[in-house]
């Protein structure tokens, strides 16, 4: 009887964690994750546009307001390679660690755990427009745009090749 009792405690006690964790951890959407998961997770998002499939950008998108926001999907079996924001008509949000505004947008989109791992993100480079900044969880490349600012996160592991790439384009041709 007391093994039950210690296995209906455990058991309990595991169930009662989970709960918690799943309670306080908010859904969220990111680089390296189901490309379903991402759309899905956006129609919660009441900051987000719906996404579309756009074939030639090879990922979903749209734009709500001044807000435009995009997953690229480059696998075959609709893995996000990277997810993007870009805030046009506001000169007052700029994609950098210390303008809160941007900081209080990744909050409301993402979560406190995004916006505070940019916030203290450290900062690597720049190649041509691109502000490389390497955080604990994500990688990220802010840029100004025209008329606006945006912000790309990127996989951590994948931080020097998104690099190299943008040196390599620098003197090459590539699409954008």
């Amino acid at each position: 009887m007391y093994k039950s009792f210690k296995f209906n405690y455990l058991f309990n006690a595991t169930l009662s964690a989970i709960a918690i964790i799943l309670a306080v951890t908010p859904a969220n959407a990111l680089p390296e994750q189901n490309i379903n998961t991402v759309v899905k997770w956006a129609k919660t998002r009441p900051q987000l546009p719906t996404l579309r499939y756009n074939s030639e950008a090879h990922g979903y998108e749209g734009t709500k307001g001044k807000l435009y926001f995009y997953a690229d999907v480059t696998s075959q079996n609709g893995t996000v390679a990277k997810e993007g924001i870009t805030v046009s008509g506001d000169s007052s949000l700029k994609f950098t660690t210390k303008n809160a505004k941007a900081v209080k947008l990744l909050q409301n989109i993402y979560n406190f755990n995004i916006a505070n791992d940019f916030q203290k993100s450290r900062y690597i480079t720049k190649v041509g427009r691109d502000q490389f900044y390497r955080g604990q969880k994500f990688a990220y490349i802010a840029a100004e745009v025209q008329g606006g600012s945006s912000l790309q996160i990127i996989p951590l592991h994948k931080l020097q090749e998104f690099i190299n790439n943008a040196k390599y384009c620098q003197t090459n041709q590539c699409d954008v």
